[in-house]
Parts: C-alpha cells; sequence; structure tokens
C-alpha cells in the first residue's frame, strides 16, 4: 500500500509520516532523489538549486517526478508511506506549460493507494514553522500567507485520488496520528 502525506509547510507531514512508520510498520520515504542519485545533503541541495534556479517549470516537474516515479517503482510490493508526493510539485510547479508531465507520471506510473492531505490556514502553519525554526527562510516568503489548498483539492478531484484531508488545527498532533491511522487501517 501506498500512503502519500501531503499538505503545505507547517501542517504536521513529517510528524505524521514517521507516525505510520513507526505504527504500522511502513517503510518511510522523504527524499527518493537523494536515494535514487545516491547523494549526499550537500549535492543535492547543489543540483536542486541549479534546477530551481532555471524558474523552467517544466524541468522542475520533471526532476522532482524523477523521485517520485523511483519510489513508487522501488516500493511497489512494500507498505510505504511518503513524505509528500505530487501534489506540492504541482502546486508549485503546475501551469499549462508542465500540465502533460503530470499526466504522464499518473498515466503511466500511477498515483498513491490514499493519499492523506494534512490542512492548517496560513497563519497556524507560519506559527508552528516559526516555532521549530525562527529563521526559516520560507517565513520570509509571501507564498507562506497563501493558502493554496484550492490548486490541490482541484487536482485530486481531477485525477480521481482517493483522498481525505485532516483539519490540524485545533486538534492535538496525537489525534491527528489517530485519525490518520484509523484511515489506513481500514484500507488494510
Amino acid at each position: 500500500m501506498i500512503v502519500a502525506i501531503e499538505g503545505m509547510d507547517g501542517v504536521g507531514k513529517t510528524t505524521i509520516a514517521k507516525n505510520i512508520e513507526k505504527n504500522l510498520n511502513f517503510k518511510y520515504i522523504k527524499e527518493p532523489l537523494k536515494e535514487l542519485f545516491e547523494l549526499d545533503n550537500n549535492h543535492i541541495e547543489r543540483i536542486s538549486k541549479k534546477i530551481f534556479e532555471t524558474s523552467n517549470s517544466k524541468l522542475i516537474a520533471w526532476y522532482l517526478s524523477l523521485g517520485d516515479i523511483y519510489a513508487l517503482d522501488k516500493y511497489k510490493n512494500t507498505n510505504i508511506v511518503m513524505d509528500r508526493h505530487i501534489l506540492l510539485n504541482y502546486f508549485w510547479n503546475g501551469n499549462t506549460d508542465s500540465e502533460e508531465i503530470f499526466n504522464t507520471e499518473i498515466n503511466l506510473f500511477g498515483k498513491p493507494d490514499l493519499t492523506i492531505i494534512l490542512y492548517a490556514s496560513p497563519e497556524i502553519r507560519m506559527k508552528r514553522i516559526a516555532k521549530r525554526n525562527p529563521n526559516d527562510p520560507d517565513l520570509l516568503k509571501n507564498n507562506m500567507k497563501k493558502d493554496g489548498y484550492d490548486k490541490l483539492f482541484n487536482f485530486v478531484e481531477r485525477y480521481k485520488y482517493n483522498y481525505v484531508v485532516v483539519n490540524t488545527e485545533g486538534i492535538s498532533i496525537e489525534e491527528v496520528q489517530n485519525i490518520c491511522k484509523t484511515v489506513i487501517e481500514k484500507m488494510l
């Protein structure tokens, strides 16, 4: 089973994905490009920076899709939980120029069995990021003030994803973990 944990920065994707790994014995996948190319953080950051500096949405979308495709293929007979899959790539790089890349990825390589979209308002997300790292460069970007979820929801509806939305505001991380665990266990 392939579970993707999605949502904007600061909603708890990594925490929830690691909890699923621990409590449901799933393989945790966060940065499949590093694994694919056998690179350490410095090397993958340099390559990513060069690609992102091009501002070419098609190139960036293909590059990020490589990691998704690699992970889906390598772990196809394993229960995996992915800390992000295609949705945030689409949020940042999905446009008329790059649309065919996303169509191709889904048509040729499929989609997760379940996508859990974690939600929190921009204000809550900014507070959480500031708490975890007051010097996080994302706090200075105007894009943190945008919601962005309409684009994600349009994508999952258009491609008929099996997904659930969990609003992480006003509930504890343990409650979010229990909701996610229950949803996954029903599918196993």
